[in-house]
């Protein structure tokens, strides 16, 4: 059975690095993609996460000629400063009530230490997301956005080796705790041509979140993953590991930012060649 949709269009917001090729477009670290798909005669825009800061998502918009107000839809990967920062700048710009698309635990206080304890989540209470427009719709399950084009909702952690490091924290009972990262979210596109995943931080694992989205969406074959790995922590044995797996997976192309890791980035290019992108800031993938 073919997938629902069309085409797909990924423009990269914000992003740890900056292509040479594009001077002109700031970098940060954090992330926001706009993901456009079509089906049929039926377009839609959604804003995966709105990095860190308002400046660099308001600057690399005007400077790639992106119209927030034809979002239809913002889904935050998960709760952190560095996916969720721009979010009150995007919603001015929309200037109509707009459906915010995360998991309940991504509210929650949330902290790192690296190398000193420090506040790590949403720099935004929910109650001014609401006052700017933002309708939060709270999801621990699958979430369709558009035809075709999915939330993943909590993803299942199946193997031993993707876990959350213990330097992220969260308050339980009023006391901190290690944060589990239960909100890590990615977006699940049925192509034509095979599921496309997209990942904000893949803090749930990216091998977990490409087999979650094969269970959800009863499909095997996988055209694309893109996004961030976070495997810029990970020993060799995990990078290996993770290399295996994909070569499992065996996608048509992989594209890799924001928290996937020098080394890792460096060995997925070894491995996969023409197959592999490593993402920038302003990098425009049309599939």
């Amino acid at each position: 059975m073919e997938g629902l949709v069309d085409e797909v269009e990924l423009k990269f917001l914000v992003e740890d690095t900056k292509s040479p090729a594009k001077p002109w477009i700031w970098s940060e670290h954090g992330l926001a993609v706009l993901v456009r798909t079509k089906t049929g005669e039926n377009e839609t825009s959604i804003l995966l996460d709105t990095g860190t800061t308002e400046r660099t998502i308001l600057h690399n918009a005007y400077k790639m000629n992106i119209a927030f107000e034809k979002i239809n839809a913002i889904v935050l990967s998960h709760g952190h400063y560095d996916h969720t920062g721009g979010l009150l700048a995007v919603l001015k710009c929309i200037e109509k009530p707009t459906a915010i698309v995360l998991h309940p635990d991504a509210l929650k206080p949330k902290f790192v230490v690296k190398p000193r304890m420090r506040l790590a989540g949403i720099p935004f209470t929910q109650w001014q997301i609401e006052q700017y427009g933002g309708r939060l719709l709270l999801s621990r399950d699958v979430a369709p956005l558009a035809e075709g084009v999915w939330a993943t909702g909590q993803i299942e952690r199946t193997n031993p080796f993707e876990r959350v490091p213990e330097r992220f924290l969260t308050i339980k009972n009023e006391r901190f705790t290690h944060d589990e990262m239960l909100d890590d979210q990615a977006l699940i596109i049925d192509y034509n041509k095979g599921l496309i995943i997209i990942t904000g931080c893949a803090h749930a694992g990216i091998i977990n979140t490409i087999r979650y989205a094969q269970k959800v969406t009863g499909k095997s074959r996988i055209y694309a993953v893109i996004g961030g790995f976070h495997l810029m922590e990970a020993d060799e044995e995990r990078i290996e590991w993770t290399i295996q797996s994909f070569r499992q997976v065996n996608p048509e192309f992989i594209g890799a930012c924001h928290c996937t890791g020098e080394k890792a980035i460096k060995r997925f290019r070894e491995e996969f060649k023409e197959k592999f992108l490593e993402v920038h800031a302003g990098t425009l993938l049309r599939l």
